[in-house]
């Protein structure tokens, strides 16, 4: 069955003996039973992954390679009263990860300094000129946060000029590693697997650090008065978790369920929720679609300090005034992202670029801090990794990469680089970061091609659907919190919903749909379908034809009625 967006439904085939168990065992309903009997999960671990405790789930951090000198050289800098640097990314697991070491060492009166590199001016990753900088105010161990694995000229750099270096990092690595004192990253090719590190964004590898350095300070009698809790900086992994887009299974699940739960407790983040205009509870998807957007539109289109100055601030005042400018960059963000959309979407059609493997399109006048969103627009819309870039009057062009699953960017853009294509980049499998000369564009374009062929020939755009319904019931919209939090590795339920057919359509905010559906005995069901007008789905609402419907479902924090979120429709 291919939809109206060109997506195969894939409907799931279950173990009834199985259902039956779980439906008995955990006292759920028949609906959830399924849902959990698909998530890959044995009758052992389902317990734990409806109820996650971090004690339960957190490995030990010697684990990792180069934990033990890391830790011990911490240890030192802070006995020996060091001047230590954090050097952190510009988006939300960089701003988390430099505001989870500033909050820690702040509660027992070590006070860090941070650099946060200009998305613009310095773009992604560690810059000669930063540290040299940072070498020259006296600093002698910077932390690379969310970053470093691929600096090896720049910690080199800061090495000869007497300043250590710690990274603690996650993105994908090379054989060869900086001279550094610690290189902490789970992506490392010698560090054998260790189950819920691999899966760990960057905020959580520096939650693991320390862990470890606040064993070894307790080891040496440290802590004058009370130990500081770590439990109460979840808030940061959570959000570093959610917005890096890692798998909510096993310890990260642990880390976003308590982390949500106290993600108003700090002022800056509190003061963020009140401008978004988030009331009910807050949830992974509030992260993802609100919060995430407006800490990363300081570093996209701002000032790339407003997010850390945000997370670490105490002062109510100062951050309500952060958070309003953040609201205001955020607004002035998606103005920008919309027409860089439309135009990358009249470039790619205009060239048929859709027809290749791969898409890669560039501008002389993109901005470089909103192309990733673009970029990843693009992939929902084409279904092929994508690559945007934008030159600068030198010849050299930023870019950003997203990826659909099964297709490495990471690794292409790595090995890009040791083939001489790229001056730089790196990222992870689904979101990477580069930098290219004009006139290695064409060759880029045949070495993207030529890798992603094989695999993009045979590749066919799905959606996995859980479970067939008539109807919806208040009831199960209630239960499915359950699940929660939701994200990659625990996608929201897809429910789907046959001969349903629209009876009143409205638009609203700039491209979203609303509607009432009613099923074959007329039962009513309100839905939206976000980023619908225009396209082939929301002219299908509006021509109110019969459809199939897939989506998924949630109570409405005011009426108490179930709404559909509707993702795709096959016409019937």
């Amino acid at each position: 069955m291919i939809s109206i967006s060109g997506k195969k439904w894939i409907f799931p085939k279950f173990d009834e003996r199985k259902v039956l168990t779980i439906k008995q065992k955990f006292e759920v309903s028949d609906a959830l039973a399924r849902i959990l009997s698909l998530r890959d999960l044995s009758l052992d671990d389902i317990t734990t992954f409806l109820y996650p405790k971090i004690k339960d789930l957190l490995p030990n951090p010697s684990l990792l390679l180069d934990m033990d000198a890391g830790i011990q050289r911490m240890v030192s800098a802070i006995m020996n009263h060091e001047k230590i640097v954090i050097y952190g990314d510009y988006d939300v697991d960089g701003a988390t990860s430099v505001a989870l070491l500033y909050r820690y060492f702040e509660e027992f009166g070590v006070k860090l300094q941070y650099y946060i590199p200009d998305r613009l001016s310095e773009g992604y990753g560690v810059n000669k000129c930063a540290i040299q900088k940072i070498c020259q105010t006296g600093a002698s161990l910077i932390v690379m946060v969310d970053c470093g694995t691929t600096s090896i000229a720049e910690v080199k750099m800061a090495k000869s000029l007497g300043t250590d270096s710690i990274i603690l990092d996650h993105h994908s690595a090379s054989v060869e590693l900086p001279d550094s004192i610690a290189v902490i990253n789970p992506h490392r090719i010698d560090q054998h697997f260790v189950p819920h590190i691999a899966q760990l964004c960057a905020a959580g590898v520096v939650f693991l650090f320390l862990v470890g350095l606040q064993r070894e300070l307790k080891k040496i009698n440290f802590f004058s008065q009370n130990v500081p809790n770590l439990l109460k900086y979840c808030d940061l992994v959570a959000l570093g978790t959610i917005c890096d887009i890692m798998p909510l299974r096993g310890l990260n699940r642990a880390f976003v369920k308590v982390g949500l739960e106290i993600i108003r407790q700090s002022a800056g983040l509190k003061e963020l929720i009140n401008i978004a205009g988030i009331k009910e509870k807050i949830s992974a998807t509030h992260v993802s679609f609100a919060i995430g957007p407006r800490i990363n539109a300081g570093g996209r289109v701002g000032s790339s300090l407003y997010g850390v100055q945000l997370l670490t601030t105490h002062d109510s005042i100062e951050a309500k005034e952060i958070a309003i400018k953040l609201n205001q960059l955020n607004e002035e963000r998606q103005h920008l992202e919309q027409k860089i959309l439309e135009e990358a979407i009249t470039q790619i059609e205009s060239a048929e670029l859709y027809q290749h493997s791969t898409i890669l399109i560039c501008n002389n006048s993109w901005h470089v801090g909103l192309i990733g969103i673009v970029a990843s627009r693009l992939k929902e819309r084409y279904h092929r990794p994508c690559f945007v870039a934008s030159f600068d009057s030198t010849g050299v062009a930023k870019g950003s990469a997203r990826s659909v699953t099964g297709v490495d960017v990471g690794q292409l853009i790595h090995q890009a680089v040791q083939e001489g294509i790229l001056i730089c980049g790196g990222g992870h499998s689904m979101a990477g970061g580069f930098s290219i000369m004009q006139e290695k564009l064409t060759d880029f374009y045949t070495f993207l091609n030529s890798h992603t062929f094989e695999f993009m020939e045979h590749y066919q755009p799905t959606i996995e659907i859980d479970v067939e319904l008539s109807f919806p019931s208040v009831s199960l919209a209630r239960e499915l919190q359950k699940l929660e939090p939701f994200g990659v590795g625990n996608p929201m339920p897809r429910f789907c919903f046959n001969r349903m057919q629209p009876i009143a359509v409205n638009n609203i905010g700039t491209n979203h749909l609303q509607c009432i559906f009613v099923n074959e005995t007329r039962q009513k069901l309100n839905a939206i379908a976000f980023r619908s007008h225009g396209t082939k789905l929301g002219n299908a609402m509006t021509a109110k034809k019969v459809m199939s419907v897939v989506g998924t479902l949630k109570e409405h924090p005011y009426s108490g009625n179930v709404q559909l979120f509707i993702e795709d429709v096959v016409l019937v």
